[in-house]
């Protein structure tokens, strides 16, 4: 069962779309300056825009990790089914193994 949100995520909320889209703005730009800047003495200021630019980034990364997870979850229940679903439609043991794990699944 899929679970609503009793309230809309504040603007600052981990997994409100605004803060992925400015972090990745914002890690796009420190990037872009991080590597215009990296030279000869200018390391360290490079270094720091790069783990600023890892910074903004995070939340869009994480939130781009999760839904990945959903896909394959969802893409190996859909190909679990269809390498299952010809067991279950000839075996009679595989029918009861099948309905004994559904029953189980709903307790």
């Amino acid at each position: 069962m899929a679970t609503q949100r009793t309230a809309r995520p504040g603007w600052l909320a981990w997994d409100n779309y605004f803060v992925g889209v400015v972090g990745l703005v914002l890690g796009l730009c420190f990037g872009t300056c991080a590597a215009l800047i990296a030279g000869p003495g200018r390391n360290l200021a490079a270094i720091i825009l790069v783990v600023l630019a890892a910074l903004c980034v995070l939340p869009a990364l994480l939130r781009a990790l999760a839904e990945l997870s959903v896909w394959v979850r969802l893409a190996v229940l859909v190909i679990g089914f269809a390498l299952l679903l010809p067991a279950i439609l000839v075996s009679p043991d595989v029918r009861d193994w099948a309905a004994e794990r559904w029953e189980k699944a709903w307790k």
